[in-house]
């Protein structure tokens, strides 16, 4: 019997979940071990695609494991990646397992934030950096909102519009020449 790596002293049992992927949950956390291997058959046969991504009304009230937490399997310390720039959420990875641990709730997050087929996605180098791109873009703009007040909205729509201006050059030429006053 395999334990909970949240929970030492608990057993996972044998669950399925989204309809029929095999899964180990512990009773005690509400959290689910999911063998990548299982996951990687169940999507070939179940391909989501129309529900996943979906807004769903997610009450994740179960905190996120902060502190690294080992493989119930090969004992290795599990990797924490972030499922995506809209939550501070993380799911851990055993790389030598490929099993992936979510804390109670964090299946449904996944759900409704990216859809459950991209879950093997979430733990590849592309997916963590289009994250951090898209936290470093939430942050300048934020910041930019901030320094600008009530102007930001007029200059992000004026950016939109000369983004796809067929003569963006030539305007923002015109922009940048200074003219002298007399």
């Amino acid at each position: 019997m395999t334990t909970c790596p949240k929970c030492p002293d608990a057993d996972l049992q044998h669950t399925l979940i989204a309809g029929n992927l095999t899964a180990h949950s512990c009773t005690r956390c509400t959290g689910l071990l999911i063998s990548l291997v299982a996951y990687r058959r169940w999507r070939e046969i179940h391909h989501r695609s129309a529900a996943d991504g979906e807004a769903v009304d997610v009450n994740c009230e179960i905190p996120d494991t902060r502190n690294a937490i080992t493989c119930s399997r090969c004992r290795t310390v599990m990797i924490k990646y972030r499922i995506s720039a809209q939550s501070d959420r993380r799911i851990d990875y055993c790389a030598s397992c490929e099993d992936i641990w979510l804390d109670g709730g964090e299946w449904e997050l996944i759900e409704s934030l990216v859809g459950s087929r991209h879950l093997a996605g979430i733990v590849t180098r592309p997916w963590q950096r289009r994250i951090r791109l898209e936290t470093v873009d939430a942050l300048r703009s934020d910041r930019l909102a901030s320094f600008f007040g009530k102007d930001f909205e007029k200059i992000r729509d004026l950016k939109e519009w000369l983004d796809e201006h067929s003569a963006r050059e030539e305007i923002l030429a015109y922009l940048q020449r200074r003219e002298d006053k007399k």
